[in-house]
């Protein structure tokens, strides 16, 4: 039996979180937060340490649709995402519904956008868990 390891990403314009899980366990854990660029760009070599250090087998993008499953803004900013990674790691990528994901990170740690001590971050981190942790428990892997 041939244990893989995955990588999911909430994609945002100015952090993308990142989870971790593994074929074995089908467990997905929040790892990391990547902070982009300044200019917005992506911040490729950070997100390059992290690929290189767990080796996935795919990578699982959440894609942002609204309630009636129609693309938004963000759902472009995610497959052009999942594109390069694709491109660039030469990996699968895999999309999943991501609707309400941060709103089920942020109540999970009890924090809320608008409250002065949230951590953005971890609530980004949360949300790749759970988009993550969401298609292990949909997806039969061999």
């Amino acid at each position: 039996m041939t244990i893989k390891t995955y990588l999911g990403f909430d994609v945002g314009t100015k952090r993308t979180g990142v989870a971790i899980a593994n074929s074995l366990t089908s467990s997905a854990n929040g790892i990391e937060t990547v902070t982009h660029n300044k200019d917005g760009s992506t911040n490729w070599s950070h997100l390059e340490t992290i690929i290189k250090q767990y080796n996935p087998a795919a990578f699982i993008i959440g894609l942002p649709l609204d309630k009636e499953n129609n693309d938004q803004e963000m759902t472009f900013i995610a497959r052009s995402f999942g594109r390069k990674l694709e491109k660039r790691f030469n990996v699968d990528v895999l999309f999943i519904d991501e609707y309400l994901s941060s709103s089920e990170a942020k109540n999970k740690l009890k924090w809320h956008y608008a409250h002065k001590n949230a951590d953005r971050g971890e609530v980004d981190k949360q949300s790749a868990e759970l988009i993550l942790q969401t298609w292990l428990n949909e997806t039969t892997r061999d």
